[in-house]
């Protein structure tokens, strides 16, 4: 969907569709939120109270992120409710345009995203919820995600638990024990499985 058609869906949703928070969003995460083939995470459809603490938590500078720290500097905690729930009620395809995964890859990372891989790796729907479609604000639908997101974001957990031991059966904690061969399952996977 092209700038102009999110622009009009936005304002049939109450958020001004000229607020520099959509075009900002539009520039790195696509038309609605769809994500983007380098890594963009996907927005649409996400819970609108997950999406409304994860920028809460970027503009107070609790989660890192050097381009999403800058963006959320500015909008109010009404603009952040407004953008969280308009995206939140989105719903566009998945990102088109990269090579299709293997269809090894796809089928290992459903088994790993349905069943795990034993009790240090459980299954991502165990908290992503059935399909891997969310579980509230605390567990973001993970399904439709770039696969360039899933893996980085992986990375990211995995850095962190280099840190400090992470806590028992937190995403950290998880992410410290997958190989890279089952981050790039999983991500093959989420990234061909609609939200």
């Amino acid at each position: 969907m092209c700038q102009a058609q999110s622009a009009a869906k936005a304002q049939d949703t109450g958020v001004d569709p000229n607020s520099p928070s959509i075009a900002t969003c539009v520039a790195c995460h696509r038309g609605l939120g769809a994500g983007t083939l380098n890594g963009g995470p996907r927005l649409a459809g996400k819970d609108p109270d997950y999406l409304a603490h994860a920028l809460a938590m970027f503009k107070a500078g609790t989660r890192a992120s050097g381009a999403m720290q800058s963006v959320a500097r500015n909008p109010s905690d009404s603009d952040i409710h407004n953008l969280a729930i308009f995206l939140s009620q989105q719903n566009p395809p998945l990102v088109a345009g990269a090579t299709p995964p293997s269809q090894s890859l796809v089928i290992a990372g459903k088994q790993l995203a349905e069943t795990g891989a034993g009790p240090d790796v459980p299954a991502c729907f165990s908290c992503h919820a059935a399909g891997g479609k969310g579980n509230g604000a605390r567990f973001p639908g993970i399904a439709g995600e770039p696969a360039a997101f899933v893996v980085a974001r992986v990375h990211e957990f995995q850095s962190r638990a280099k840190g400090k031991t992470p806590p028992p059966g937190s995403m950290t904690a998880v992410a410290a024990m997958m190989s890279d061969t089952q981050i790039e399952e999983v991500a093959a996977y989420l990234s061909v499985t609609k939200p």
